[in-house]
């Protein structure tokens, strides 16, 4: 009797798999959330997926790595709803800057990643890098450039004007009414962010005129005042 229970069960197995890899688990809807740059039709291209796939055996794990690996993409969620339904969620980066260099024109994110071609209508902070051959070996990154931004928030962001990277990797920072700021070398970008948030604040609550800050050393920041 144990061997025809045994083979009943084989039977099943073998038949619940042939039915899991049938047209019965083809995928009847994909549904996108979290696009603004990318479109639905782009993020399913880069998914891979149609209705031929199999929503049982969907790779969730390699689809989110596959969409991750965009530069728009920050990060990906996949989840199969039975029977027929694919769920794609999608977080995407927002440009903090256009970097500028040499010829070229690039959106950055916050993190450092370059997203792409810069327009000509894109009202973002540029980064300016060193010139090619300006130092020896590498050049600057403008990852710390990128991230002192991205640490910044809306507020602060849209008061800055162009950030300048050394050729020892130090950030100039330059407001869009004049104000230098310098932020030393690429370390603590939340704190510095806050310090001359917290600077300009005063300065606009005590009626003073600002020519330049320092945001170095972030506990204790530094002003020049306008004559």
């Amino acid at each position: 009797m144990w061997v025809l229970g045994l083979a009943s069960a084989v039977a099943l197995g073998v038949a619940g798999f042939a039915v899991s890899r049938s047209s019965v688990f083809d995928a009847r809807a994909v549904e996108v959330a979290g696009v603004e740059h990318l479109s639905r039709a782009e993020v399913i291209d880069l998914a891979g997926v149609s209705t031929d796939t199999n929503v049982v055996w969907l790779d969730e794990a390699t689809i989110e790595r596959r969409l991750e690996s965009h530069p728009w993409i920050a990060a990906a969620d996949i989840h199969a709803a039975l029977p027929g339904t694919i769920q794609i969620r999608v977080l995407e980066r927002s440009p903090v800057a256009i970097a500028v260099d040499g010829g070229r024109r690039l959106l950055v994110a916050g993190d450092g990643t370059v997203l792409g071609p810069a327009t000509t209508d894109e009202r973002l902070p540029s980064i300016e890098l060193p010139a090619a051959g300006s130092v020896e070996g590498p050049r600057s990154s403008l990852g710390g450039a990128a991230r002192a931004l991205g640490a910044m928030d809306a507020e602060l962001l849209a008061r800055v004007r162009q950030v300048i990277v050394g050729i020892d990797g130090t950030l100039e920072v330059w407001l869009r009414d004049g104000i230098r700021v310098r932020f030393g070398s690429p370390t603590e970008m939340v704190p510095k962010a806050l310090a001359l948030h917290q600077v300009l604040r005063w300065a606009e609550a005590e009626g003073e005129r600002l020519r330049s800050v320092s945001v170095v050393a972030p506990g204790a920041p530094a002003v020049a005042l306008a004559g």
